[in-house]
């Protein structure tokens, strides 16, 4: 299992891998540790800061997001809407995957049960044994509608 990484290790995080630690990489830090839910894309993170009144420009937000891929900190979500949004890796403490709405958007964070994982786990040893792969992280996504959309016009 993954060490979760914590935010106040931050700076070390970022000497670790060579990078040098700047007020505007960590206000970016902020705002996604602020809105860990949404799913943010760069645009996203950029209008919360404009709106705060910092001005960051936008290359430095999506340097700042490649760092932080890199440092494995974030990673990229496909929500299959020709975005790249991006979130927190383990922020819910363990793998999760995603309800996503075709209709409104609406995006559900789902926590892997014990049977789940279970069920997870043996996947990724029938893959290991088919295809000598070793799975290191995976992800896992839902399409459908919400509740608010599935319901019938009629009522």
């Amino acid at each position: 299992m993954k060490k979760e990484f914590g935010m106040d290790n931050l700076k070390e995080k970022f000497h670790e891998f060579g990078y040098k630690y700047t007020d505007q990489r960590q206000l970016v830090m902020d705002v996604i540790i602020g809105h860990k839910d949404l799913h943010m894309n760069s645009e996203d993170i950029n209008r919360i800061l404009k709106q705060k009144g910092l001005n960051i420009g936008q290359s430095t937000i999506y340097r700042t997001l490649v760092m932080l891929e890199k440092m494995k900190i974030i990673r990229k979500v496909d929500l299959g809407d020709g975005y790249t949004r991006y979130e927190l890796c383990n922020h819910l403490g363990h793998n999760h995957y995603h309800l996503i709405c075709s209709d409104c958007g609406k995006i559900i964070d789902g926590r892997v049960t014990d049977r789940e994982y279970y069920m997870l786990d043996k996947l990724k040893k029938q893959i290991y044994d088919m295809y000598d792969f070793q799975v290191e992280d995976y992800s896992v996504d839902f399409f459908g509608k919400c509740k608010s959309c599935n319901k019938d016009p009629r009522e």
